[in-house]
């Protein structure tokens, strides 16, 4: 993944991109991009087949053209006038970009889309991926991969532990590592290096940081509209006193090792979306893991609040028909495709009651209901044009010095909001 923070302009107003005429009527070809997910392309194009039985708006279906990253070609393809009508791979920090720049149409302004969206995510999930700006929404709800934490069970079998008493605090998984790592044939609790990117946050820093706060803000608005960080407070310095004393014991490695530790029962504890049942059973298929809800600080109790590690839906201004467009993307997050999408891809439709409307699925994934019973609960990262920005100075003025034992968790949270503040607006 490529930084996106030094992309600057407006792309608002421009020449329509999806080809042929038509428009606000709902007529017009409409070109839609996929992320590059072979399963997702097959997905998409499934439900476009369907779509042309009873439809007559054209479309186009492909995955995003391969570049530095996606954003940067979408950026590029905005400013050349070829970008798609629909862009079905948006994170949020490039939603809020793409607002800030004018490229993104407000959702709710289309007929019947607040209602739809409304009635598949609800308000809860619906609230969390709104513009703080204006209350808009410039991307619709669309997948995530909540991050649960795994625990390797025959590594915490082979010392001593029942499931029932598997750590659910950071001061018990700390405990609980120093007696793992007494075996000889597990090298590490968790299998994680301090790395410095941003994204690298979405799996250590964050999902526990959630968990502490149940879902606080890292970024919050001041009462002039400006934004400021929100993070320096006692939740988060106990969250890095925790990686301070992961580090600090050996509990972890200082560098990358590249080695399938977990999968190869080397390790006790991983972080992930339900994409690891598959990934960590094609290097062990025997692999025996529980996937739980990210441990508190003591004197709490487990409560599901994570990271949600999104990706939306969003429409651009210049497309010529942005009710076709729309058209098409309600028919594809209708109830009836939320089994189709899991079964094809194991990543969970961003709707309220997944686990009731695909029950079924459920019934013969068990692992992946776990996910969905946190869905609800999960949280997309801050909505700000400098996200990449804010969360790479985030990593190296707090998280990495912790880790590496260059700064106290409190001396290190001053020093990221000082360094922040010029960041956010």
């Amino acid at each position: 993944m490529a930084s996106i923070a030094g992309c600057t302009g407006s792309f608002g107003g421009g020449k329509s991109n999806d080809g042929g005429a038509g428009g606000s009527d709902g007529s017009g070809k409409v070109k839609f991009w996929s992320s590059t997910n072979k399963q997702e392309l097959t997905f998409h194009q499934n439900a476009a087949k369907a779509f042309r039985e009873s439809n007559s708006t054209g479309l186009k279906i492909r995955p995003v053209p391969e570049g530095e990253s996606s954003e940067q070609v979408v950026l590029s393809a905005l400013s050349s006038g070829t970008a798609p009508g629909v862009f079905a791979n948006v994170f949020p920090g490039f939603a809020a970009k793409l607002e800030k720049n004018g490229a993104v149409a407000n959702l709710y302004e289309l007929d019947g889309a607040k209602k739809f969206m409304k009635e598949r995510s609800g308000q809860k999930i619906l609230s969390r991926y709104e513009s703080p700006d204006n209350g808009g929404m410039y991307q619709a709800p669309w997948k995530a991969n909540p991050v649960l934490f795994q625990y390797n069970d025959t590594v915490f079998e082979e010392s001593g532990y029942e499931a029932d008493d598997y750590p659910q605090t950071l001061s018990g998984l700390i405990e609980a590592g120093k007696k793992i790592t007494n075996q000889k044939s597990v090298e590490y609790l968790w299998d994680r290096a301090p790395k410095p990117t941003w994204y690298e946050r979405w799996f250590d820093f964050l999902p526990l940081y959630l968990s502490a706060t149940k879902g606080g803000d890292m970024i919050e608005a001041t009462s002039d509209g400006k934004l400021k960080p929100a993070f320096n407070n006692d939740a988060a310095a106990k969250v890095l006193s925790f990686f301070q004393d992961l580090y600090d014991n050996d509990l972890a490695p200082s560098q990358s090792t590249k080695k399938q530790l977990f999968a190869k029962d080397k390790a006790a504890i991983n972080t992930g979306g339900p994409w690891v049942i598959p990934f960590f059973k094609e290097t062990n298929e025997n692999i025996s893991m529980s996937h739980r809800k990210p441990p508190v600080p003591d004197g709490m109790s487990l409560n599901g609040h994570t990271y949600a590690d999104p990706k939306n839906t969003s429409i651009f201004k210049s497309a010529n028909n942005k009710q076709g467009a729309w058209k098409f993307v309600s028919f594809e997050q209708q109830k009836k495709w939320d089994t189709k999408f899991l079964e094809r891809s194991l990543q969970l439709p961003l709707r309220k009651d997944l686990v009731d409307v695909a029950s079924g699925f459920f019934e013969k994934n068990p692992g992946v209901e776990k996910y969905a019973k946190v869905l609800e609960t999960s949280h997309p990262p801050a909505y700000t044009p400098n996200y990449t920005k804010y969360m790479n100075t985030f990593s190296e003025q707090a998280f990495v010095p912790v880790c590496r034992g260059n700064k106290q968790p409190k001396k290190a949270l001053n020093d990221a909001e000082q360094a922040l503040k010029g960041v956010l607006n």
